[in-house]
């Protein structure tokens, strides 16, 4: 054989070779994806069926990969635009279509088991288990982290999503911010935040003759915004509105992305560089720099001399507990901690405040006898002073009676979600570990058990004498979630809520709109007014 034929042949053997450790690469990875896939996909959902199925608890037929998503956003989306306003004890359809779905397939039953793409939940309405998954085992239960990383990119991996003695430095760090005394401070701050469009409402009611129509979400969002901006970023509103704007496009076009069938059988399909992925990971971009911008801005003016420290609000405050360093793994307060946490407040403090704040406006225009006494009681207690101090607003019980009541119709985040870091024995029930339980808080809001008869009514004199008062078990009114891991933000929101809706019942009447479509539904797991908020004015 001549040397080239031995070339040509050792050649095409090599080649061979090539060919053959190409393919048996790829057998196993193709191995290794199918094995994940039917493990977590099949093995797991199916164990965890078995052993609740062994307690009695029953649900929907097991579906592989998709679970029950595809029925439930079926069911919610066969309700017209405008649903009944006529009861507020409906398992929310629109807004949580698992309750009224599959709640009356189970007469009775206080928990069911159902499969929210891969992930099993166990969905309980039960206080007592929530008061022993959330309180009393807390620290055997942690968040659930979204398996995209996308979506912790979009909102910030902070104290909402940390766990362990990450979480407990990082609520140390911010908790500080919002107590009492810290409140106190931001009283003002929240009155000149609502001044903007306060002055526009009254233009637009005196053009109107007396009285407009006015879609008050974008509005409200503003205020909340300029508020959120005044008290923890020290007034720079426009970029907080950016922040803002780009956040809520993010996740409309994500949680369109969730209801292809691709995102759920093809892994790691939101990294498939397609035009509407590349155009949502230029987005978070620009929120990133907009925040690193923010952020860098005041270590350089304390660097160069030009401040004398971080500020007061709540950047300021986190800024200078940071220590330096961009990793978001170390367990420290770090400068990643910082950002994290103001993608965080950039939008669920801005959001669950402002939708509060709406449907307590549309609950007051539509029961106009809670209005008036709200009303008088803030005539008495603030009257026509300019001025509002935190002894005014713990005075307006009848307003904080509207709000509590609102929150429980219309509750800001309508469920809460735990998985099981370890096998956990309950009092009626064994909860295997890697089950997540999601407590159903809507539909606790909305059970006579624990409500009384006129659960499907209206009625803030329930809260008369307080929550103790107002259900017959304590963990039956969880708006601002349970346990330790409770919404940090939770008096905050109170405080705002007052203000804005005080000084609204100063100037206006507020009246159904007729063009109101009453459709709640949720961005980001989050409640919110589907077509808007029109609500009518009309001056005093």
């Amino acid at each position: 054989m001549t040397p080239m034929e031995d070339y040509c042949d050792g050649s095409t053997q090599w080649s061979y070779v090539k060919s053959s450790l190409v393919g048996f690469v790829v057998t196993v990875a193709l191995s290794a994806i199918v094995h994940k896939l039917l493990w977590k996909g099949l093995w797991i959902p199916l164990r965890y069926r078995r052993i609740m199925a062994k307690q009695g608890v029953k649900g929907p037929p097991f579906r592989f990969l998709v679970g029950q998503l595809h029925e439930m956003w079926k069911y919610r989306d066969s309700f017209p635009d405008a649903v009944p306003l006529d009861s507020y004890a409906d398992l929310s359809p629109t807004v949580t279509p698992q309750y009224a779905l599959f709640f009356p397939k189970f007469p009775g039953e206080k928990y069911f088991l159902y499969w929210w793409g891969k992930s099993s939940r166990l969905v309980v309405r039960d206080p007592e288990i929530a008061k022993e998954v959330f309180i009393t085992n807390h620290a055997s239960m942690r968040r659930i982290l979204p398996e995209d990383p996308f979506l912790t990119r979009l909102i910030g991996k902070g104290v909402l999503l940390h766990t362990g003695e990450k979480w407990v430095i990082e609520r140390r760090t911010i908790s500080p911010f919002f107590h009492h005394d810290a409140l106190k401070g931001m009283v003002e701050a929240m009155v000149e935040g609502t001044q903007t469009e306060m002055h526009k409402w009254e233009q637009m009611v005196a053009q109107g003759g007396g009285s407009a129509e006015i879609d008050m979400e974008p509005d409200v969002h503003k205020i909340s915004g300029r508020i959120l901006s005044l008290t923890a970023f020290s007034g720079d509103y426009e970029r907080g509105v950016t922040v803002y704007e780009l956040q809520k496009e993010i996740a409309s076009e994500y949680y369109k992305m969730i209801r292809s069938i691709g995102f759920w059988l093809i892994p790691r399909y939101r990294d498939i560089p397609t035009k509407k992925h590349r155009y949502m990971n230029k987005m978070a971009s620009k929120i990133d720099a907009l925040l690193l911008e923010l952020i860098n801005g005041r270590l350089e003016a304390v660097r160069n001399g030009e401040a004398n420290s971080y500020g007061n609000d709540l950047l300021g405050r986190m800024l200078k507990a940071a220590g330096e360093g961009w990793n978001e793994e170390k367990e420290e307060f770090n400068l990643a901690s910082v950002l994290n946490n103001c993608k965080l407040f950039y939008f669920a403090g801005q959001d669950t405040v402002a939708n509060a704040i709406l449907y307590m406006m549309l609950m007051l225009a539509l029961h106009p006898t809670w209005q008036d006494r709200a009303r008088q009681e803030v005539m008495e207690v603030v009257g026509d002073e300019e001025h509002v101090d935190v002894g005014m607003l713990s005075h307006l019980k009848v307003v904080e009676m509207v709000a509590k009541e609102t929150l429980r119709c219309f509750s800001p985040a309508p469920v809460m979600t735990r998985s099981a870091t370890t096998d956990l024995q309950l009092e009626k029930l064994f909860i295997p570990k890697g089950l997540t339980v999601e407590f159903a808080i809507t539909a606790v809001h909305q059970d006579k058990e624990y409500w009384g008869e006129d659960v499907a009514e209206f009625n803030p004199e329930r809260f008369a004498n307080g929550v103790s008062a107002a259900c017959s078990h304590p963990q039956a009114f969880a708006p601002f979630g349970l346990g330790p891991k409770f919404c940090v933000g939770n008096n905050f929101a109170m405080m705002e809520m007052k203000i804005i809706v005080s000084r609204v019942l100063r100037r206006f009447q507020l009246l159904p709109s007729p063009n109101y479509q009453h459709h709640p539904t949720t961005l980001m797991a989050l409640i919110r007014p589907k077509y808007g908020m029109p609500i009518i004015l009309k001056a005093l």
